[in-house]
């Protein structure tokens, strides 16, 4: 019995010892919590800290509650990183609502809270936040107006857009709604049948599921007097092609020297045909003379008017030797946005391809844009501008794009 006594004794004494050399959590003044960040979102937040202790911590953790006194605290385990730090995601928070946040460790013997509380407080879901921010190339009938997408809102953009009329305060409701893409956050547009003189009122727009916001009210006058972008060329150049009723539209075709444009191009319905191959009735270097197209036979100067007409070879290559291009796409149309090595403005030319028979050919490819000379040799050709290659000629019975140009 006094043996068995003995042993018992000699164990207790044992986990005594034992006992003695746990590894106890230091108090939370020789635990330090720095270097702490909180980003909050609109239903989430990323929480970052570094935890130094003495003594190993085994499991890092935060209360998150949204009471200073933590009633209804939650605990979300934190992330050991390297050096230290930790980490976690809040998730399924409500927007705009304050949270607090306080720390503890622990080891397998105990917990230590810590005093440190933190607060922040989630974004609030909103209507977007936008801006129109200017309108510029405003010609005779049309113009360019872009805005920005400052601030989503937390809610996806489900349409947006500029609205534009003669009236102030234009809505989607009482005015002309041009659509843009949402998966940008730029809004631009270019809008056209614009009456003469008149002032309109133009500004972008944005909706998301809790409902639409307009952007800043611009106003603008279409200039009757428009007289082309002047890109520090000889001359002047149009914003868009004959009969175009955009920028980006490709507008119609013309054989060269006649006004308007045809169902099919050959060299049995040209205007100025005889005997093909041999001779013109008109514009022939070795008859008549006649090297550059009379205004009668101009189509820029027939359906535009005043001093607008087609431009010469050299003007042409004058377009192309001063100008940088760069191919793009407004609106789904392939063209290239040419712009001046002298000032910076810049037109842009569509790739309408050409037609010799009834289909266009090489259409948002290349564009070919007639001018109005005469080949230097073969007076059954005129020369032309290829978006891609400079001046260059072809039949004048072919159907090409025509871009107008004034002194």
């Amino acid at each position: 019995m006094k043996r068995i006594i003995k042993y018992i004794f000699i164990g207790l004494l044992g986990c005594f010892m034992m006992a003695c050399q746990r590894e106890e959590l230091p108090p939370t003044t020789n635990v330090f919590i720095d270097s702490v960040s909180i980003t909050p979102s609109y239903v989430d937040a990323e929480v970052s800290c570094k935890i130094r202790s003495s003594i190993t911590i085994e499991y890092a953790a935060l209360d998150l509650s949204t009471e200073p006194d933590f009633s209804n605290a939650k605990e979300i385990v934190l992330t050991r990183q390297p050096y230290n730090h930790y980490t976690a995601t809040l998730k399924n928070l409500s927007d705009g609502m304050t949270y607090y946040v306080r720390y503890k460790i622990s080891n397998t013997f105990s917990t230590v809270i810590h005093d440190k509380i933190d607060e922040f407080r989630t974004l609030s879901f909103s209507l977007p936040i936008l801006s129109t921010t200017e309108v510029t190339e405003i010609t005779f009938n049309s113009a360019h107006i872009c805005g920005l997408i400052e601030n989503d809102g937390g809610k996806k953009i489900h349409s947006c857009g500029i609205v534009y009329g003669t009236s102030s305060q234009p809505t989607i409701e009482n005015a002309i709604n041009v659509k843009a893409s949402t998966s940008s956050s730029t809004i631009s547009s270019y809008i056209s049948h614009l009456e003469e003189g008149v002032t309109y009122y133009a500004r972008t727009y944005a909706a998301n599921e809790l409902g639409i916001t307009y952007g800043k009210e611009l106003s603008f006058i279409v200039d009757p007097l428009w007289s082309g972008f002047d890109l520090g060329l000889s001359v002047k150049w149009a914003h868009m092609n004959v009969g175009a009723e955009k920028i980006d539209d490709y507008g119609d075709y013309f054989a060269w020297g006649e006004t308007n444009p045809k169902t099919s191009y050959y060299s049995s319905n040209y205007s100025f045909y005889e005997e093909w191959g041999i001779s013109m009735n008109k514009y022939h270097r070795y008859v008549d003379g006649i090297t550059i197209l009379e205004p009668i036979d101009d189509v820029a100067t027939e359906k535009w008017g005043g001093n607008w007409r087609m431009p010469t070879d050299l003007e042409l290559k004058e377009l192309y030797d001063k100008c940088s291009w760069t191919l793009t796409s407004i609106n789904g149309i392939t063209g290239y946005k040419v712009t001046s090595k002298i000032n910076g403005v810049s037109i842009f030319l569509p790739c309408a391809g050409y037609i010799y028979g009834e289909t266009p050919k090489n259409k948002g490819t290349i564009g070919y844009y007639w001018s109005s000379s005469l080949a230097r040799i073969e007076h059954s050709e005129a020369q032309l501008l290829m978006t891609m290659n400079g001046l260059n000629n072809m039949q004048r019975c072919y159907g090409l794009s025509v871009r107008p140009v004034c002194p």
